[in-house]
């Protein structure tokens, strides 16, 4: 007897853990999962129709922020107009929380599942090939006969229980490496105001942080080495570490342990962390574990951004990650959010001395952005400061020169700072790149390389930097904030942050030609950063 299909949609630059977990479960439970993916808008109309030739019982769409939520909540419509009759469930942070008006406003969508979906999802499908209604299914709000069942929420339950997430059979390949995301811990255990992963695990019913035990961790990295080749491994947990160094070494020690027992040598490990988490004791456990990338979670440097932001972090402890994590040859990258709805003048200095001194650590910088459910939703609403919709939150910042600034830069640091071939991400991706060069072909170590991208990630923090303190002159000095000198010195800055790229990009594009020529003819084949 043939399996139902579901159809799982959702986007996947790399291999998307939360649809590829979903379809793991439907697989354990006798279904099919199919994945379909959905990366940019032009692919709408073939993604339709390759779900109306597939004819699955369901159709799962993995909605996590706002940005594209209009974007995939109209696939839903573009499905119905195009005839497919079968049940549409939405999930994700996103529908989890702004079920109300996706409900209301998108007749296509039957149900949302919310929260962690693994076992909802797959009883929300056997519901629908049993012929059973779905309202009433813990951890769903369902449309049945037009009526709006809310179910109680799910507990969560062990990660260990959970199936392996499936894979693709041909892994993503960088300078001849193989490597798989993969991820040890779910949740937050800090209460960061902007954060969606706060927001997402304190709605839910259960732990905040979960942790799988590092035995399951090591026979899901044992079967992805030995069946897909994969040596490198981007672990993408929030908090792979605690707030603890003893714990942290521990279970460090402890992972280390096993990974030698199962012989799983000559690999890699990508990591994110939290900068009061760094260590020099742990870093170097870590570092002879393989650990070649950590991304530290910034944020702010700001006296006004770690108090709104509620970082329950010092501007010390941030200098100090990096100066540890530099110290000990780790390639690190951060993020700054510059603007927040408190941000001022002087603390966006104060982030922009952070930058110039760790110019050489390839950074990116933005707005506090505001996600459904978090405190700084809600701190916003009651404020009155709120903008937009469900499908579009927005906000002012208090002070109007910094509103004006964050227009200003927004518009012209556009390519550089949020274009995926921008220049920060190039950066970035570059010098990851050499991480894996020379840690997987030593042979093609080379300290002169080393130097010489250090030093052009350095000029291009230094040029980020100049071109942001020559807005906040602009800011600081203009009386016409709604002036056509405005809108001139916004066209100059971008054009001069172009002109400046230009310089940049041949030699990022000529160390990468050189790094393909390092590697070794039996690893050489697709590649990218990540």
């Amino acid at each position: 007897m043939a399996r139902p299909l579901v159809v799982l949609v959702g986007a996947e630059i790399e291999e998307n853990l939360s649809i590829r977990y979903l379809a793991a479960v439907l697989e354990a439970g006798g279904f099919t999962g199919m994945i379909i993916r959905f990366n940019e808008s032009m692919e709408s109309d073939a993604v339709v129709r390759d779900i109306c030739a597939a004819g699955p019982l369901v159709v799962g769409i993995s909605i996590p922020f706002q940005a594209r939520a209009r974007e995939l909540l109209g696939l839903a419509s573009h499905l119905r107009l195009a005839g497919y009759r079968g049940h549409i469930s939405v999930g994700g942070h996103f529908a989890t929380f702004e079920y109300a008006g996706i409900l209301q406003d998108y007749w296509a969508v039957d149900s949302v599942v919310r929260h962690e979906g693994e076992h909802t999802f797959a009883e929300v499908c056997k519901a629908v090939r049993d012929g059973i209604a779905v309202g009433g299914i813990p951890g769903t709000i369902a449309r049945d006969n037009g009526e709006v069942t809310v179910a109680p929420k799910r507990a969560l339950g062990p990660l260990d229980d959970l199936p392996f997430p499936q894979r693709p059979a041909t892994p993503n390949i960088v300078l001849g490496i193989s490597c798989a995301p993969i991820m040890a811990s779910r949740g937050c255990y800090a209460n960061c105001t902007f954060c969606c992963i706060h927001a997402y695990t304190d709605n839910a019913a259960g732990p905040r942080y979960r942790k799988r035990s590092p035995e399951n961790i090591v026979r899901e990295m044992l079967q992805e080495y030995r069946e897909r080749g994969v040596r490198l491994f981007v672990f993408h947990d929030d908090n792979f570490l605690v707030p603890s160094v003893a714990k942290n070494l521990q279970r460090c020690s402890e992972l280390a342990a096993l990974l030698a027992r199962q012989e799983l040598d000559g690999i890699g490990l990508v990591m994110k962390c939290r900068p009061q988490e760094v260590d020099r004791q742990l870093f170097e456990s870590l570092q002879s574990m393989g650990v070649i990338r950590v991304y530290v979670g910034i944020e702010t440097n700001s006296d006004e951004g770690v108090v709104s932001l509620n970082r329950g972090i010092s501007p010390s402890q941030n200098r100090r990650s990096l100066e540890i994590l530099r110290g000990l040859g780790i390639y690190c990258s951060f993020n700054v959010l510059i603007f927040d709805p408190e941000a001022t003048l002087r603390g966006i200095q104060q982030n922009l001395e952070f930058m110039e001194q760790f110019a050489d650590v390839p950074f990116n910088f933005c707005r506090a952005e505001v996600y459904a459910g978090t405190p700084l939703k809600q701190m916003l609403t009651a404020q009155g400061r709120l903008l937009g919709d469900y499908l579009a939150w927005g906000y002012e910042m208090r002070d109007p020169r910094v509103e004006l600034l964050f227009r200003i830069v927004s518009t012209a640091f556009a390519q550089r700072n949020f274009k995926p071939d921008g220049l920060a991400n190039l950066n970035m991706g570059i010098r990851f790149d050499n991480e894996v060069l020379s840690h997987f072909h030593s042979r093609a170590r080379d300290r002169i390389r080393d130097e010489q991208l250090v030093a052009l990630s350095r000029e291009i923090g230094l040029d980020s930097v100049a071109h942001f303190r020559r807005a906040l002159q602009f800011v600081a000095e203009t009386d016409q904030p709604e002036s056509d000198a405005v809108k001139r010195f916004t066209v100059q800055l971008a054009g001069s942050l172009a002109r400046s790229e230009l310089r940049f990009l041949p030699r990022i594009k000529s160390a990468r030609r050189e790094m393909e020529s390092c590697v070794p003819r039996e690893h050489a084949g697709l590649s990218g950063a990540l």
